[in-house]
């Protein structure tokens, strides 16, 4: 049996830096954007877009990213329609992936866990927060202009909502230590409380 365990956060809350931390004390990560790239290719995905969005095939038949995102955080009507095709992919990419594992707990770094309505598959959610103006500004700096920073938050669930949802909430608006010592203080509390599900199955 496998416990899963879901990490997310808005854009620029840090969840990639979360992630590494969490591999690094021995936890199998999966990243669901990584993922997702793997299914750009799919048929039905390329298919949709030469209907819907040529532009966003290159020559060599790869999609690019950079059209594709701006075209889905700029028009609600097409990030509707394009989320029908990609999203069982996507959920099914991700299956595959927790399935191939060895590894008995398996962290999926997820944006857009609750988005896609697979947060009770989980075992544990952890969100990570920071607050929304340093989420903006860490965008903006990675060179994101700010209106699609923007753009791009409010189209992810209100903070509020995924922290009032979670098991776990880590504040990433510290030292990397600070950061450190939170990852440390849930893994420990997770591991804990699987060790104490898997003695109580020999009682």
């Amino acid at each position: 049996m496998k416990i899963l365990i879901g990490l997310t956060g808005n854009a620029g809350a840090g969840k990639s830096t979360v992630a590494r931390m969490f591999e690094e004390l021995g936890f199998t990560v999966i990243d669901a954007d990584k993922e997702a790239h793997k299914v750009l290719t799919h048929p039905k995905v390329v298919e949709f877009l030469r209907k819907n969005l040529p532009e966003a095939i290159k020559e060599d038949g790869t999609i690019d990213r950079g059209v594709l995102g701006e075209k889905v955080f700029t028009d609600p009507d097409f990030k509707e329609k394009f989320e029908k095709v990609i999203r069982p992919l996507v959920l099914e990419q991700i299956k595959g992936s927790i399935e191939k594992s060895a590894a008995r707990v398996i962290m999926v770094d997820a944006a857009l866990l609750f988005e896609y309505g697979v947060a009770d598959a989980f075992d544990t959610i952890i969100v990570v927060w920071a607050p929304e103006e340093e989420l903006v500004r860490r965008l903006v700096k990675r060179g994101v202009p700010e209106e699609r920073a923007r753009a791009i938050l409010a189209a992810q669930m209100p903070q509020e909502e995924k922290v009032k949802r979670a098991d776990f909430v880590i504040r990433n608006y510290g030292s990397i230590e600070d950061v450190r010592k939170q990852v440390e203080q849930v893994a420990q509390v997770i591991m804990r409380k699987i060790e104490e599900v898997e003695l109580s199955w020999y009682l």
